[in-house]
Formats: structure tokens, C-alpha cells, sequence
């Protein structure tokens, strides 16, 4: 047995080169793969031995990395960016090296929120000392200019739920408007409240889900424009969806915005459909996370914040930091 899998393995350091260069940085993404919850992710552990295990896992997580480089540009140049409309005129394709830091911002964000956004990291713990060095451990161990393209890559995570998965009020009336102007006979496609079609039951869950009792699936529910509230509450929604992992934001950026499919990272069957308006089945999907999930918002940002401080430096600029010259 053993020689008919040693022709096999004399392959992996070809095979791990080829992804380096199209997946890597290595070193950050094996991390990731090898993360489990006995051992703080600051901590410097043994590199695995190069196994075909290790190559699909590298490849899962490189391919979702990749997918968030091929949108950086549309959704970083958007010309719905209110801080600058032209933005779009300065669209472009990502160099090989922005697509390297791209990827390692994405592995990092991927491993923290493993590590820190789960139920064992409550609301009331995240001002806690203890609580704060431990997450700051993480990332300690990386630049201050790795920490910009983390931030510049959550700003483009947070563009992506704001424009396309969990849109405000004002989005979604904004983009009604833009499309129908003032043709009343389309205002029954707009819904801009969470319970101006079917009222959840008393008392209202900070998601609430519509009642299959009071509200039956229509066809003409998909076609509707479902906003998430006004601003306020929405940069609560925010907050709370930042702490889903990079893979977890791309299967529903993939089912609201493109194949309407859900995969096996939201935990669905690869390729199900589910029933239900997307908003639905979103709220859905944050609901099955428990209590802790929702008003407990990432806290990827204020850690950063808090590192930097350490070190003496001013508050970075993270948005563009990824395609920034000289970074």
C-alpha cells in the first residue's frame, strides 16, 4: 500500500507550490485549516505535514478568498459609494500582489472570527480586560499595514451586506425610485418595515421571522424589496452580520445576489434552494445561531483599534489599503 501512494506524495511539494501561488500566502491560510478551539490561534504550533486533507482545505478556503478578490473591485469602486460617486470610473482588475494581500486579509478575518465570534464570547465579555487582550493576542502578531488591508477587506464585507443581503430602508426605497420612479402600480414590491406583511407573534424577536400561520409564501414575494430598518437599526444589523466569517458572508452574498442557492457553509446541502423571500431565509439563518448572535456585534474593529493604540500610532485609514501604493 505504501508504494502505491508514495508516486502520489512525491507530488506535494508541487502541488503545494502551485498553491502558493494561486492560494497563498501559506502560511496564513494553514493556520486556518488547522485552527480547533484547545488552543489559543496566537499560539505557534507545528506545520502539518503536507497531506491531500490539507490541499482540499486550502483550495475550499483559497477559492472563497478568491471569489472576494474577483468582487473587491465592483463592490470597492462602486458608483453607489456615497463618500465618492465617480468611484466607478477608477474600476479596475487586482494586481497578482493585491490579490496576495487580499487573501491573507481574508484568511486572518476567516480565523478570528472562528476563534472570537461564537457563543463562548457573549455580549457582556466583550469589554472585559481579559477578554480584550485575548483577542488583541491575535493580532499582535501582524503589521499595522496587514491590519489596514483587514480593515479595507471588512469595509468591502460590510459594502456587500449592506447592498445586496441586508439592505436599510432607504436602500431599498433608493433603489425602487431608481428603477420604477413614481409608478404607484409597483409600490406593492416594496417592503421597508420587518413586520409590514406578516406580524410576528408578540413578543418580537430582535430578528423576527415571519409566522407560517399568518403568511404564506407567494411568487411574487421574491420579486419584493425587503428593507432591514432605518439607519440606526440597521448599523446594528451590520455589526451583528460582520461577525459571520468571509465564507459564511460569500454563500449568502451568492444566494441574494447570484445563484439563489445555498451551500454546505451556511449549512445547508450543496445547491439547496430553500423556500421563503431571501430576506426570510437570511433571518432564518441568523436566528439558528442563537441568543449570543444577535446585539453583540463584531469586534474585529475595535480590536484593531485597540492594537494600534498600543503601539503609539494614530486611528489607520483601512478603506483601500489593499490596492493603496506603498502599503
Amino acid at each position: 500500500m505504501q508504494a502505491l501512494t508514495t508516486p502520489f506524495q512525491q507530488r506535494f511539494p508541487i502541488l503545494f507550490s502551485a498553491a502558493e501561488r494561486q492560494l497563498g500566502p501559506l502560511h496564513s491560510a494553514i493556520p486556518l485549516c488547522t485552527h480547533n478551539s484547545s488552543q489559543a490561534p496566537h499560539l505557534p504550533r507545528p506545520s502539518p505535514p503536507p497531506s491531500l486533507s490539507l490541499l482540499r482545505q486550502i483550495l475550499d478556503i483559497g477559492t472563497i478568498a478568491n471569489a472576494w478578490a474577483d468582487l473587491y473591485p465592483s463592490i470597492h469602486w462602486s458608483s453607489s459609494n456615497n463618500d465618492n460617486p465617480d468611484a466607478s470610473s477608477s474600476r479596475r482588475l487586482l494586481t497578482s500582489t493585491e490579490r496576495y494581500r487580499l487573501r491573507r486579509a481574508c484568511y486572518r478575518i476567516w480565523l478570528y472570527s472562528l476563534a472570537y465570534h461564537h457563543a463562548s464570547f457573549p455580549r457582556y465579555s466583550r469589554r472585559q480586560p481579559a477578554t480584550i487582550r485575548l483577542r488583541a493576542a491575535l493580532l499582535r502578531g501582524w503589521s499595522t499595514a496587514e491590519l489596514a488591508e483587514i480593515l479595507d477587506l471588512q469595509a468591502v464585507l460590510r459594502k456587500a451586506l449592506e447592498q445586496h443581503i441586508c439592505p436599510s430602508n432607504g436602500t431599498v426605497i433608493r433603489r425602487h425610485k431608481e428603477r420604477y420612479g413614481h409608478d404607484s402600480s409597483r409600490d406593492s414590491m416594496l417592503i421597508v418595515n420587518h413586520h409590514l406583511t406578516c406580524p410576528p407573534p408578540p413578543p418580537p424577536p430582535p430578528y423576527p421571522q415571519k409566522s407560517q400561520s399568518h403568511c404564506h409564501h407567494h411568487h411574487w414575494q421574491d420579486q419584493t424589496w425587503q428593507g432591514w430598518g432605518d439607519d440606526v437599526h440597521h448599523y446594528y444589523v451590520l455589526e451583528d452580520m460582520l461577525k459571520f466569517d468571509p465564507g459564511e458572508i460569500y454563500q449568502l452574498y451568492d444566494f441574494c445576489a447570484g445563484s439563489g442557492r445555498l451551500g454546505e457553509i451556511v449549512g445547508g446541502r450543496d445547491g439547496w434552494q430553500p423556500a421563503g423571500s431571501k430576506k426570510t431565509v437570511v433571518e432564518t439563518h441568523v436566528a439558528e445561531m442563537g441568543d449570543w448572535f444577535v446585539n453583540n456585534g463584531q469586534t474585529l474593529g475595535e480590536t484593531v483599534d485597540f492594537v494600534v493604540g498600543e503601539r503609539g500610532e494614530d486611528e489607520i485609514e483601512g478603506e483601500g489599503a489593499i490596492v493603496r501604493a506603498g502599503v
